[in-house]
């Protein structure tokens, strides 16, 4: 784990570049939690960097903004408060151990944070680096109520994941909005629609 004097400096770093680029938002709460979560090990740079940027956005718009917002007992990495808009930040890391069922391991992760978290609010996203296009399975980006389309959900949740928060009922009311897709060096943001984004996904089929 980096040092708290290495996160700091670098999410200080990059706060000074997002208030000026974002019209001088003011982001000291968000800085300040960012720091408090890294302290106790649940976030890493690369996390907070889009938390961060994603943060400057929607406060530049006029939104009230938190991070790693407690809702139901459950975290949001971003609570967009107006809008009333839940956001997880998924940045792809594979670890060694499934680099060799690299794209399900990935779909596995991505549908255990929209079925944990798309329920805690009335939009949901999952917020990306530029760079990557989350594998969001197929029965998660249409409205599906097949039950055995469902539990396939689940088996390759658990697959992956030792969780028993997760039930089928969970399946039935998840629901994904879209994607925001972040420029971390250009500081940019790109929202595509669920719609958008299945018409790329099957661009790269």
């Amino acid at each position: 784990m980096r040092s708290k004097l290495m996160f700091i400096n670098d999410i200080e770093k990059l706060a000074k570049r997002v208030e000026e680029s974002y019209g001088g938002v003011e982001l000291d709460d968000i800085i300040q939690r960012l720091i408090n979560f890294y302290e106790l090990g649940f976030t890493n740079i690369n996390h907070s960097s889009i938390q961060l940027i994603l943060s400057a956005y929607f406060k530049s718009l006029g939104y009230r903004v938190f991070v790693e917002y407690e809702r139901k007992e459950r975290l949001l990495d971003l609570y967009v408060s107006d809008e009333d808009m839940g956001i997880e930040v998924e940045y792809g890391y594979i670890p060694n151990s499934n680099a060799i069922d690299a794209e399900e391991y990935l779909k596995s992760r991505i549908s255990l944070k929209i079925l944990r978290y798309s329920t805690l609010s009335s939009k949901f996203y999952i917020a990306v680096p530029s760079f990557y296009i989350p594998p969001i399975p197929d029965e998660l980006i249409v409205d599906i109520k097949d039950k055995t389309k469902l539990r396939r959900i689940l088996e390759l949740i658990r697959k992956f994941h030792k969780t028993n928060d997760i039930m089928l009922n969970d399946a039935k009311l998840a629901k994904i909005n879209g994607i925001i897709s972040v420029d971390v060096s250009n500081l940019s943001i790109g929202i595509i629609d669920i719609s958008k984004y299945k018409q790329l996904k099957d661009f790269y089929k």
